[in-house]
């Protein structure tokens, strides 16, 4: 992708497009995570036409790419700053992406009564297919079916094709982000909350399968370079408890094959208490363990990956977020899901890091035998020589990304 395929637009809080910003005039940071909230950072003369506009409560960004919406999504703090060498001063801004408004709201008891303190149903129990479930939740608890105190303005219910597995969850006040990130760890789904038009949409997608034509590989010029970090699985036998008082309480264990040979290559087991007393069902209180094993009972395998410049294979027209590709490691070549990307923008170009996580197909002990760095997972570790200057590794800017 080059600078000219990016465009990025100031909206107000009316989600209206107020005005864009040149490609010149462009100081700009992108982070996103797959399943999770984005972040940016722009920099832009105080005296900008467009300063103004983003000062405002509820202005944010739009930054779309050559063939999609990268991401969208409001301000967070202005902060004006004047240098001798910049006497006219400069603001920073920084925000999130619209996603953050599933971590800004939980998933009620009984979301049609917008009174946490009067709800008269335990749990919100919903079953049936993970998609369709996952949108459920959305819309009455923010979307259009929730009472109007709690409506996400304007949100707009993206299209559901009801894919995944059958799922029954009974949610009782957790952030609504979390309740979908559970979901879509077992379904194999993606999901996020962008603009399109003048209105915020809910979206849930497939994982696009890649690997047979984007295959990225430092010997074939289409990665700059590229990190590996392996660590141990977070837990590889789940201990479920569900409802009644000590002996008397019902308890499922659940492990899985790839956790047990993760057991096997670390030397460890690594148990975890789960406390799901909201449920007495046996198949739900399977499924929360099963949530928990697909995201940490595994071998952790992260690739971070910086795409050449010039590479056939384009991110944002080829491969974006949230695609499984091809990459080559140590002579292997491994399939996985683009886990994170950061782009940095500015008049000297367009700059784009990845991450690529939990890979499937390597082999360990090859990959041990090699130098490998034990760095944090989150996108926002890209050193500066894996990322030749896409982002400052004293930068502060993501610091306050969670994980859900």
């Amino acid at each position: 992708m080059r600078l000219q395929d990016l465009t990025v637009e100031v909206r107000n809080k009316a989600f209206q497009r107020v005005g864009a910003i040149r490609h010149e005039e462009l100081n700009l940071e992108v982070t996103d995570d797959f399943n999770n909230v984005g972040a940016w950072k722009l920099r832009l003369a105080a005296e900008h036409p467009l300063a103004n506009e983003l000062r405002q409560p509820g202005s944010g960004l739009i930054v779309t790419g050559p063939t999609d919406v990268i991401l969208s999504g409001p301000t967070i703090t202005p902060e004006f700053a004047i240098t001798p060498e910049d006497p006219g001063g400069s603001i920073s801004f920084t925000g999130v992406s619209d996603s953050v408004t599933l971590v800004d709201m939980l998933s009620f008891p009984d979301p049609t009564n917008p009174d946490p303190t009067t709800q008269e149903l335990a749990h919100d129990i919903r079953s049936g297919v993970a998609e369709t479930v996952m949108h459920a939740y959305v819309s009455a608890n923010i979307g259009p079916s929730a009472p109007a105190e709690r409506r996400r303005a304007g949100l707009v219910m993206g299209e559901d094709l009801g894919r995944g597995p059958i799922i029954k969850k009974s949610p009782r006040f957790p952030a609504l982000g979390e309740l979908l990130a559970e979901i879509a760890a077992v379904a194999g789904l993606g999901f996020r909350i962008v603009q399109r038009g003048s209105v915020p949409v809910f979206e849930t997608y497939d994982i696009t399968d890649r690997t047979a034509t984007v295959r990225l590989d430092v010997r074939n010029n289409t990665l700059a370079g590229q990190r590996v970090a392996i660590s141990a699985p977070g837990v590889t036998r789940a201990i479920v408890a569900g409802q009644g008082d000590l002996t008397e309480r019902q308890f499922v264990a659940v492990s899985t094959p790839e956790a047990q040979a993760a057991e096997a290559q670390w030397g460890r087991r690594i148990e975890r208490f789960i406390d799901q007393r909201n449920t007495n069902d046996w198949d739900e209180l399977t499924q929360a363990g099963e949530e928990v094993m697909a995201e940490e009972g595994y071998t952790s395998i992260s690739v971070q990956a910086v795409p050449t410049e010039d590479s056939l294979m384009r991110f944002g027209i080829d491969w974006g977020l949230g695609d499984k590709v091809s990459v080559v490691i140590e002579n292997q070549e491994l399939s996985s899901t683009v886990t994170g990307v950061v782009l940095k923008a500015d008049p000297d170009g367009l700059r784009v890091g990845t991450v690529i996580g939990q890979p499937t197909g390597l082999d360990l002990n090859a990959a041990l035998s090699k130098r490998v760095t034990n760095t944090e997972r989150r996108i926002s570790a890209l050193e500066r020589n894996v990322l030749d200057g896409v982002i400052d590794p004293d930068a502060q800017v993501f610091s306050f990304m969670g994980v859900w």
